[in-house]
């Protein structure tokens, strides 16, 4: 016991939190506690709203409740991935997959705890960002709709109840406008999670092992070579891949190549600069010859001014390395171009071929792959993409070559849960199958998923744009069909929702066909882009099911090309790794 200090709770509001708080102050004969653990002073924090009945169990503990000097609702209940996107950190273990898609509550009126208790965590995300959102939701999607009308009754009640709360938009603060909260589910777009992307960000988490934005990496140094001699030495170093770094946040959504081009350019520029003399002339032999890289970490320890960034540098570069040293062994760049043809509907060199063709480079590809969860997820490509085989003779073969775990096959099946059927419904009227399948060309994912026009470097190993990103560019132009995505209360007039009028449109890059040239990119700005004054109201979008690295790129993206500031969230950000996963667990019993 601590009897002689004040304690001080920050918890969430919910039942396990308030048992254990009342816990600590009711004796309790098995442990042979006979007091009070702490002082006379308790501050009670709660990181959302604390219901009734829960405050009720409060009151009834009256060892507690003649402490208590603070009881108050912070609001904060949820985590920052980055300054303009949050997550609640839900659906890692356990799965809320089985909740979202399987559950027996269907209607606003009955949503699951689960749901509720999301809903609930992102009314305090627009409390503390002083948001009374405007809330859409596709129109075709029940679950976003039991959403949306849930959190427009929750945020409803909170500004009912906190009278001192303001909100953008509200009359009294005419330089801002009222955001809008567009609801999405990650089963509308089962692609993008699994796509090979080669942005940074997208890499770092998709090949390496990064967890909670923590890298172990391999660093070579000089730390313990002899004078004289260039040994090298090899250590495990931790990084912290978080908006601490700024390298990391001007790097993470460039491709690989420009990365590592970057990296190499700003480490040259420092040796070779006037004030890094010393270490230029340290950086040459007797015979003018460069020196290794453990010689290079002797030299920079006599210019401790150099020290910090050239280490900064020096580790992402080692990081960057490391991704393409998986990108090699895993002969990833043949293995893009094919899931680019199937998501886009085209060749680099924009040919629509035949789905016959395509498949016997699936084959091809499936023959040459030891790993069995790479065969998984690009058979997973094809099926999604396609929206389902044309035929159960295709899917067969495809299984057959494919040699798939029990289990592998089982996750693969439980997408029909997520509604892409593994082979479509025949069409009437056909002639013939096998004539059918040799005449059937390959077709895009979604018209809006290559219609993307923001994008100012083009790779043709990443054509496709997630088709999140086209939703987020007509949202913030004000283009967004409000038949294809309703509101849950009447939107404001038409002009109101406008996007700022001087924006212009950015123009399309043309792709290179040459085969040769899939890693050649075009000169222009990174993604990251000039910092621009937003304007208008926020548009928050928040993915139920999980968002993928691509959606938070193509985000940070869109707001760089506009003036409307966007904030993304989910229950969690996943990797392609993560959302087979919850493939997995759907199939459990339905909750």
């Amino acid at each position: 016991p601590f009897r002689d200090q004040a304690v001080l709770y920050l918890v969430e509001p919910n039942e396990e939190s308030v048992s254990r708080i009342i816990a600590d102050w009711t004796p309790n004969k098995a442990t042979l506690k006979q007091g009070p653990l702490y002082g006379n002073t308790a501050f009670l924090y709660f990181l959302g709203r604390l219901p009734d009945e829960l405050f009720a169990k409060i009151k009834a503990c009256k060892e507690l409740v003649k402490r208590v000097k603070i009881l108050q609702e912070v609001n904060l209940d949820f985590l920052t991935k980055e300054a303009q996107a949050f997550h609640f950190d839900m659906g890692r273990s356990p799965s809320i997959y089985p909740d979202l898609y399987l559950s027996k509550y269907q209607t606003a009126e009955n949503i699951s705890p689960m749901q509720e208790q999301m809903v609930q965590k992102l009314v305090t995300v627009c409390a503390t960002l002083n948001e009374y959102p405007h809330v859409r939701y596709p129109d075709e999607n029940e679950l976003c709709r039991n959403l949306a009308f849930v959190f427009q009754q929750k945020m409803n009640e909170f500004v009912g109840s906190n009278d001192s709360w303001w909100y953008n938009g509200d009359g009294l603060h005419p330089n801002s406008d009222r955001a809008t909260l567009l609801f999405m589910d990650r089963k509308d777009d089962c692609l993008s999670p699994l796509m090979h992307e080669f942005t940074y960000e997208a890499m770092v988490n998709d090949l390496l092992n990064i967890e909670d934005d923590r890298i172990t990496y391999n660093s070579i140094n000089a730390g313990t070579a002899k004078e004289g001699m260039t040994d090298e030495k090899t250590t495990k170093m931790d990084a912290l891949l978080n908006d601490n770094d700024e390298v990391w946040m001007e790097l993470r959504g460039m491709h690989i190549a420009d990365v590592i081009k970057v990296l190499s350019s700003r480490i040259r520029d420092i040796v070779d600069s006037n004030t890094g003399s010393t270490l230029n002339k340290a950086a040459k032999g007797k015979d003018g010859k460069a020196l290794s890289v453990s010689q290079m970490a002797k030299a920079l320890k006599a210019l401790p001014e150099y020290r910090e960034i050239m280490s900064k540098l020096s580790q992402h570069m080692q990081i960057a390395h490391q991704c393409m040293d998986v990108f090699t062994k895993q002969k990833l760049l043949d293995l893009s171009d094919l899931e680019q043809t199937l998501a886009t509907g085209k060749t680099d060199e924009d040919v629509v071929p035949t789905l016959k063709k395509i498949l016997g480079e699936v084959v091809t590809e499936f023959r040459g792959q030891p790993n069995s969860v790479m065969r998984l997820r690009l058979l997973a490509i094809v099926i999604v993409s396609q929206r389902g085989l044309e035929s159960q003779e295709q899917l067969d073969i495809l299984l057959e070559e494919a040699r798939l775990s029990e289990k592998e096959l089982n996750a693969l099946k439980n997408i029909e849960k997520l509604g892409c059927p593994l082979v479509r419904a025949p069409q009437t009227g056909a002639k013939g199958r096998m004539g059918k399948i040799r005449s059937t060309k390959v077709s895009a994912y979604h018209p809006d998923a290559i219609e993307s026009s923001s994008a100012e470097t083009e790779y043709v190993s990443s054509r496709y744009s997630c088709v999140l990103k086209a939703i987020m560019e007509k949202a913030a132009k004000g283009e967004l069909s409000v038949e294809e995505y309703p509101s849950v209360m009447p939107l404001p007039d038409a002009e109101g929702m406008l996007g700022p009028s001087s924006m212009s449109k950015a123009k399309s890059v043309r792709k290179m066909t040459s085969s040769s040239l899939k890693w050649a990119g075009s000169s222009s700005t990174n993604s990251q882009g000039a910092k621009k004054k937003a304007h208008g109201g926020r548009q928050i979008i928040f993915m139920a099911g999980g968002m993928c690295y691509s959606e938070l790129r193509a985000a940070r993206e869109v707001m760089a090309d506009s003036n409307m500031e966007i904030v993304v969230g989910s229950n969690r950000f996943i990797k392609p790794m993560d959302f087979l996963i919850d493939w997995k667990n759907l199939g459990r019993k339905e909750a």
